[in-house]
């Protein structure tokens, strides 16, 4: 008698290969299942974020910025509103209304951080609403910065201390850049907002800055009394803290401030504040101005007219690499900012949705569907021994003629690098496939994702076909009763290339009570027939002794070191009995809620038996 293990599952998928010809342990069909190095485990549910919204509509945008002190603040635009989620209410609060306005109902928004000592900023726009920069300390707070003298409406990024910016409604093809930030700080010293009475101790205003200029933030807050008995200091964070344990706030936006002193300033005595403003549009990220011969470290724009609209903006090496539909090209600034060079990198390599590029430290990770026939992922890196950065082909197991990418997204996550597609019967984006970049592996999911964040560590997905973000990867349950999911292994002779029968088949690995799954085998292309099924709660699972799986939901960061969730060993053993055959295949099929992994199969009792075909073909 002989047997078989597997016991290594890092292969993955593979899907332009005959199913006979693909490694032991890998798949030939897959949907929500993962492949890990020494195991298969069912994904993980979703989790809905905030209200749900009813009726049909899809996220345009997603994105996650901090605030100084670290804080995670994810915003979403649906429609025309820009929203941000509120971790006190547990839920979506709208920045003004309408924000985005009716010419870009349901346009995708592009987002963009940026940090100085003016304090920690958002900006975002479209090509037909506007560009807007939040502080993050007062995230319902937003200035208009669109100013048709001083700058264009865009997807966006910064980079490099200025503002790149494409996809202009009237120049699909132009790379512009603003000024390298000059950082143009204006001093106020003393500005009254009271008088002291010896009794009160709060006193409020509005800053008046903004009354000057509406496109002006604050920053660098100083606040006391006229005798200086408590000096308030700025925190960067909205707040102000007194020296003698006072505390206030301040909208870095607006100018709204209030102070409270720990004792009443003395009667008669002037309530005083120094600070600094600034305007993005005055030599700042927000002007794209240049002279009429233009000076190092002002605005610019690149004609690339050759490869389609522009894309996106992705830096790699200090270079830019700007993705068109079907071509690609590089722009290399100097230093000094006084020469650049703006040429072609790749024909014929293009991305088909400005979402669909993702920069990282291992290169620039994109969807590539220039060559329609042959849609392929690839990643633009430095060639192994070389100096030189090509695009490097990452999917070559995979058949991808199935999909359509015209609304692809494309994200980092944790060891992963994750892309959202839809099949091509689809409207939406309903599938995802992900790459595991330690092990160069694939796996499909179904999640429905028109773009993604990260907030607090864990993934969330803005929904295609609904108002709504969802926490993905998280707990082991979902909207629906159960996932849908199947994982399908190769046809495999188990090693004896002549008839033979096979008696047993041995499954192990993690469970859950609740959950289970379907065991079937196909001999010859005969067709899927049930054999079994693993149980939670069945006597061949050891329920007294729990196994730490990790957190419910992968990636988050837990907070007081709860959260982990536990599965139990299982090790069944199913009785078969097969007919003769030339090679079998199994499949497996999660039934409920719940964890299930699967890190051993073992074909027991292998019995050779004779050298002619199988009875089907003769």
């Amino acid at each position: 008698m002989k047997e078989l293990r597997i016991e290594e599952f890092k292969k993955g998928i593979f899907t332009d290969l005959e199913e006979k010809s693909i490694p032991r342990g890998s798949s030939s069909e897959l949907l929500n299942w993962e492949h890990k190095d020494d195991h298969i485990e069912l994904r993980r549910g979703m989790l809905l974020i905030g209200s749900e919204e009813t009726g049909t509509g899809k996220i345009t945008g997603i994105h996650t910025t901090k605030n100084a002190n670290g804080v995670d603040i994810t915003y979403r635009t649906k429609g025309k509103k820009l929203e941000y989620y509120d971790t006190v209410t547990e839920d979506w609060i709208e920045v003004g209304s309408d924000l985005l306005g009716a010419d870009a109902d349901g346009e995708d928004v592009a987002f963009a951080d940026y940090v100085t000592n003016q304090g920690y900023q958002m900006w975002l726009s479209s090509p037909n609403s506007s560009l807007y920069k939040i502080m993050n300390a007062n995230p319902a707070s937003y200035t208009d910065m669109y100013d048709s003298a001083k700058n264009f409406k865009g997807k966006i990024s910064i980079l490099l201390n200025r503002m790149f910016l494409w996809g202009r409604k009237k120049d699909k093809t132009g790379i512009y850049g603003s000024y390298i930030d000059k950082l143009n700080n204006t001093t106020v010293t003393n500005e009254s907002i009271g008088t002291g009475d010896g009794t009160e101790k709060t006193f409020t205003g509005t800053l008046a800055f903004k009354a000057a200029g509406a496109k002006r933030t604050c920053f660098a807050i100083i606040a006391n009394d006229e005798d200086s008995i408590e000096i308030f200091s700025d925190n960067y964070d909205g707040t102000l803290t007194g020296s003698l344990g006072g505390v206030g706030t301040i909208n870095y936006t607006s100018g709204a401030i209030s102070i409270t002193f720990k004792t009443a300033p003395t009667n008669t005595k002037d309530i005083r504040v120094t600070y600094q403003w600034e305007d993005s549009t005055d030599n700042g990220i927000a002007d794209f101005t240049e002279s009429a011969t233009r000076l190092a470290g002002e605005g610019f724009v690149f004609r690339q007219d050759v490869g389609g609209d522009a894309q996106n903006v992705k830096t790699y090496n200090d270079i830019q690499y700007c993705l068109h539909q079907f071509n690609t090209w590089r722009l290399n600034i100097g230093v000094d900012d006084t020469e650049a060079t703006n040429r072609i990198y790749r024909e014929l390599a293009g991305i088909p949705n400005w979402r669909a590029a993702v920069s990282t430290g291992a290169g620039i990770f994109y969807i590539d569907d220039s060559d329609n026939n042959n849609p392929t992922f690839r990643v633009l890196s430095l060639e192994t021994g070389s100096s030189e950065v090509v695009p490097i082909d990452i999917s070559n197991q995979l058949d991808l003629s199935a999909y359509s990418f015209d609304q692809s997204v494309c994200i980092e996550f944790a060891d992963t690098i994750r892309f959202a597609c839809r099949t091509s019967g689809s409207s939406i984006n309903n599938r995802e496939f992900v790459y595991d970049k330690k092990y160069k592996a694939w796996y499909i999911t179904d999640y429905q994702v028109s773009c993604y964040a990260v907030n607090n560590g864990a993934l969330w997905g803005g929904d295609s076909i609904t108002d709504n973000v969802y926490e993905l990867l998280s707990g082991f349950d979902d909207d629906e009763s159960t996932i849908n999911n199947v994982i399908e292994g190769k046809f495999d002779d188990l090693d004896i290339v002549n008839l033979k029968k096979v008696k047993r088949l041995v499954l192990q690995g993690l469970i859950q009570k609740d959950q289970s799954y379907k065991v079937y085998l196909d001999y010859d292309n005969s067709g899927f027939v049930e054999v079994g099924t693993i149980s939670g709660d069945g006597t061949y699972v050891d329920a007294g002794q729990a196994v730490t799986i990790g957190s419910t939901t992968i990636g988050k960061k837990v907070i007081g070191g709860g959260g982990t969730a536990t599965a139990f060993n299982y090790k069944r053993e199913i009785k078969i009995n097969t007919d003769k055959f030339e090679r079998i295949k199994y499949k497996f099929v999660a039934q409920g809620l719940g964890f299930v992994s699967i890190s051993m199969i073992r074909w027991r009792d292998i019995r050779a038996k004779s050298t002619r075909i199988s009875s089907k073909y003769r």
